[in-house]
C-alpha cells in the first residue's frame, strides 16, 4: 500500500462539517446513550466490548480492500461524525482523514491511538500489532466513558479488564515463540509486523529496504542485493511478507525464498474478511511463526 498520501478532500470535508457542526451541538447528559466512531474496524471492537450495552459503535473501514492512508469519507461518514462523542483513530499519519472530520466540532473527544502510546509522526503507525496498544485503548475508553455516564463507571472498567483478559492467550502465545525463537534475524517486506517482531525477540535485517517499500519508493540496489544474498546463504530465520501489496520486487524476493527454502509468514495490514476477530487474526499470524519454530527444531 502507498503510504502518507495527502486526502485531497480536505476542504471538502471541511464543507460538509461547517454545514453539519450547527446541529450537532451537544452536552454530556448522563442519561444519553454514548456514540463512538472508529476509523478502523479493530479499533472498533474494542470500543464494543468496553461500552457494552450503553451505546452503538461505528468503524469508518470495515473492509480489508480499503486502503486506510488513500480513503476519501463520503458525506454520509462526516454526518455519522458529527453524532459522535467518542472519535478513535490511529494517527501518525495512517489516516489523517479521520482527525480532519473533527476538527470543527469541539464537542468530540479524540482519542489518537499513536498518542496514546507515546509515538511520534515519525514512528512506524502500525501500532496494533502491538498487543499492549490494545489494552491500552480498553483502559482509554473505559475512563472517557465513565466520564460520561458516570452511573456505568464500574461496568466500563470491568468490561476493559475482560476484555485486556481476553487477550492473554495471545499473549502467553508470544511469550511461548520468545522463548524458543530461531537465533537468526528476520527479513520484512515493510514495517507491517514490526511492533509485533519486536515482541517476539526478532530484529529486522532490511530496515533500509522495508522502508523504501512502506513510502513507496524503489529500494536501493545494494539492500536489494544484500537481501538476496542473505536468502541464499541462510543467513535469516523467515520472511515475513505483506500479501496486500503488490510489488515485483517483493514477488521476486518471495520467489528466491521459497527456492532457497525459506519459510514466509505472510500477514496483512487490514483484518480479514475471513477473521472474527483481531484476536483471532493477531492469533492466527503468531501461529504462522510458531510452525517455523517447530519445524526449525525438528531439522
Amino acid at each position: 500500500m502507498n503510504k502518507f498520501k495527502k486526502i485531497s478532500v480536505f476542504f471538502i470535508i471541511s464543507s460538509i462539517l461547517l454545514i453539519i457542526t450547527g446541529c450537532s451541538s451537544k452536552t454530556n447528559n448522563p442519561k444519553k446513550s454514548i456514540n463512538v466512531t472508529t476509523s478502523l474496524n479493530f479499533y472498533g471492537e474494542v470500543a464494543k466490548d468496553v461500552l457494552g450495552n450503553h451505546g452503538s459503535v461505528t468503524s469508518i473501514i470495515n473492509s480489508p480492500n480499503v486502503d486506510p492512508h488513500d480513503f476519501e469519507p463520503k458525506s454520509s461518514d462526516a454526518k455519522d461524525v458529527s453524532k459522535t462523542n467518542i472519535m478513535v483513530y490511529n494517527g501518525l499519519g495512517y489516516d489523517s482523514w479521520a482527525e480532519n472530520l473533527t476538527s470543527n466540532n469541539k464537542n468530540i473527544k479524540n482519542i489518537n491511538v499513536g498518542k496514546l502510546m507515546n509515538k511520534s509522526s515519525s514512528d512506524n503507525p502500525h501500532i496494533w500489532y502491538n498487543i499492549d496498544t490494545m489494552k491500552k485503548l480498553a483502559y482509554k475508553l473505559a475512563k472517557q466513558f465513565g466520564q460520561l455516564q458516570p452511573q456505568n463507571k464500574k461496568a466500563f472498567e470491568q468490561n476493559a479488564k475482560n476484555y485486556v483478559k481476553k487477550l492473554q492467550p495471545v499473549e502467553h502465545k508470544i511469550d511461548n515463540i520468545k522463548k524458543s525463537k530461531i537465533n537468526k534475524p528476520v527479513a520484512v517486506s515493510e514495517p507491517v509486523f514490526d511492533y509485533s517482531l519486536d515482541k517476539l525477540g526478532y530484529s529486522v535485517a532490511d530496515k533500509s529496504f522495508e522502508e523504501a517499500i512502506e513510502k513507496g519508493n524503489d529500494p536501493a540496489p545494494a539492500d536489494i542485493r544484500q537481501l538476496q544474498n542473505d536468502i541464499k546463504n541462510h543467513k535469516l530465520a523467515f520472511f515475513v511478507v505483506n500479501k496486500q501489496v503488490n510489488s515485483k520486487i517483493v514477488t521476486n524476493l518471495t520467489n528466491l525464498a521459497k527456492n532457497n527454502h525459506l519459510r514466509i509468514v505472510y500477514v496483512t495490514e487490514t483484518k480479514p474478511e475471513n477473521m472474527k476477530n483481531y484476536i483471532k487474526w493477531m492469533d492466527s499470524q503468531y501461529d504462522e511463526v510458531l510452525k517455523i519454530q517447530r519445524n526449525n527444531r525438528l531439522k
